[in-house]
């Protein structure tokens, strides 16, 4: 018998701002970038999850409206990796910063449409914000972690950020 084990994360950073159904235009485009960011945030932050943890988008439903949040599922038994890992997102970040990136400004999703593109785009701007200096060296130290996770969670994002 397999067990699952969710944690409801949020929709973004614990202390930003998020968008609201009713008040932010184009709410569904919104929410789903802003979702889609903060999974891109704490795959920098944190790295790959194991192989059965899944970060996910999940429906809630309100009386305004359907909203999504970041799920993290695991499946399976929860070892002592997945058990950190699972703490260190429970954790979160602050910030939007604190993974690398500026803060987001959604008029663009909310007028295009467009999550995919506005998600590269964020991605491609925390590669260039966590860059190494002209001598290879990260400052803060700690964006050498940061660049490293994006990379690999969003390789052609990397490609496009460095051609």
């Amino acid at each position: 018998m397999h067990r699952t084990h969710t944690i409801d994360l949020g929709p973004a950073p614990w202390g930003e701002e998020c968008a609201q159904i009713g008040h932010t235009p184009n709410f569904p485009a919104v929410n789903q970038a802003e979702v889609a960011l903060f999974r891109a945030a704490l795959l920098a932050r944190y790295g790959q999850p194991p192989d059965n943890v899944r970060l996910h988008a999940r429906a809630n439903d309100h009386d305004f409206g359907r909203y999504y949040t970041l799920e993290a599922e695991a499946t399976d038994e929860l070892t002592e990796d997945v058990t950190r890992y699972l703490d260190d997102l429970e954790s979160g970040i602050e910030r939007w910063h604190h993974a690398g990136f500026s803060p987001p400004d959604f008029d663009a999703v909310a007028r295009d449409n467009d999550v995919p593109a506005f998600v590269d785009a964020a991605v491609r701007g925390a590669l260039n914000i966590t860059r190494p200096g002209a001598d290879g060296t990260f400052f803060p130290e700690d964006n050498a972690t940061l660049n490293a996770n994006l990379r690999k969670a969003f390789p052609a994002s990397a490609a496009a950020a460095t051609a």
